[in-house]
């Protein structure tokens, strides 16, 4: 775990030194906040291509990089083509890229809010887009006016430097793969 806090905090100082606003969301995946650096350093993308190459010859890890006008559409876009993955969603480019793509997508979408969505019809972003807003929030309270807009890729929240760590993990490795579950629940205690 200590190296890979140390490469944690190599990748994150190099984030850094691109943007001061960066927000963490767990030790190994971030937002950063570009607008207004174009200037200085260029498009975004380009940024975000120097970023990859900066934290695999700083560190020899490989990066996925999502860059989009906002944090919703950058961390599906990170999430696409992992582990070396750039993608870019422009704000004219959203429509159809959501076209068509399943609801699972939606960061925080798990079972359960997915066997809701799917007793609604709600399947696809498609499906999603065809509901009056009124009726998403009284089907699904306030989380139904978050939908209503990232159906539409919108997305309102502020990269917030201060924003706390959304979840800490441990992982270990073994040299070769185990099936055993006695000896598996013994490694996870």
């Amino acid at each position: 775990m200590a190296r890979y806090q140390e490469m944690s905090e190599r990748v994150f100082a190099i984030l850094e030194s691109f943007s001061p606003i960066v927000e963490p969301l767990s030790i190994d995946e971030a937002f950063l906040e570009l607008t207004g650096t174009e200037r200085l350093l260029g498009p975004a993308p380009e940024v975000a291509r120097a970023i990859k190459d900066r934290v695999k010859g700083e560190t020899g890890l490989t990066a996925s990089v999502g860059v989009a006008p906002n944090k919703f559409l950058a961390k599906i876009a990170s999430d696409l083509d992992k582990p070396r993955g750039f993608s870019v969603i422009g704000k004219a480019d959203t429509a159809a890229f959501l076209k068509g793509k399943p609801v699972r997508m939606i960061w925080g979408v798990g079972a359960a809010s997915q066997a809701q969505l799917d007793a609604a019809g709600i399947r696809s972003f498609d499906d999603l887009a065809r509901w009056d807003r009124k009726d998403l929030i009284h089907r699904f309270g306030q989380i139904g006016d978050r939908l209503w807009h990232l159906a539409r890729g919108e997305d309102f929240r502020r990269v917030n430097p201060a924003e706390p760590m959304k979840s800490i993990s441990a992982e270990t490795t073994f040299d070769e793969d185990i099936a055993d579950r006695d000896l598996l629940d013994g490694h996870l205690w």
